[in-house]
């Protein structure tokens, strides 16, 4: 299952790089164990006040993910179709094949009932997302395609 980079930093999902790294940061200083440590014994000198312990790992992770766009936009898909999976609400199943493919955009595209547009690049592909939400409405379709295997391509 995906950890909740953004539940573990604590951060809202459209935070900047820069509200991530700020939490980030904060964080460390917070969960690290020499800090763990101190605490602790602070907390046997005096009343016990529970702090909820992050891992040290989940955190840096988290901050690795989010940090870099390309990562973070894989992410955000990945969660979201995560979430949505769960929920059953995948819609319908389009084969890539059947979409039309934009040269200029180099996104693919297929009309949805609402008269709204279901759009995935190249790159998202590329990224293994698979899941693609409306540009109007609220419908999603899963998209049905093969990764180009790299050795194929440096073949022919």
């Amino acid at each position: 299952m995906l950890k909740d980079y953004y539940a573990i930093l604590n951060v809202a999902q459209d935070a900047t790089v820069a509200e991530i790294k700020q939490q980030y940061q904060k964080l460390l200083l917070i969960h690290h164990p020499d800090k763990q440590q101190q605490q602790q014994q602070q907390q046997s000198q005096t009343l016990p006040v529970s702090v909820t312990s992050i891992p040290l790992q989940d955190i840096k992770e988290a901050w690795e993910c989010l940090r870099q766009p390309t990562q973070r936009s894989f992410y955000d898909s990945s969660l979201k179709a995560m979430k949505l999976r769960a929920n059953g609400q995948v819609n319908d199943d389009i084969d890539l094949d059947d979409m039309e493919y934009d040269e200029d955009s180099s996104t693919y595209s297929s009309p949805c009932r609402c008269s709204g547009e279901y759009i995935i690049s190249e790159g998202e592909l590329e990224l293994g997302v698979d899941t693609v939400v409306c540009s109007t409405c609220s419908l999603i379709v899963r998209i049905h395609y093969e990764l180009a295997d790299d050795e194929d391509n440096e073949e022919n």
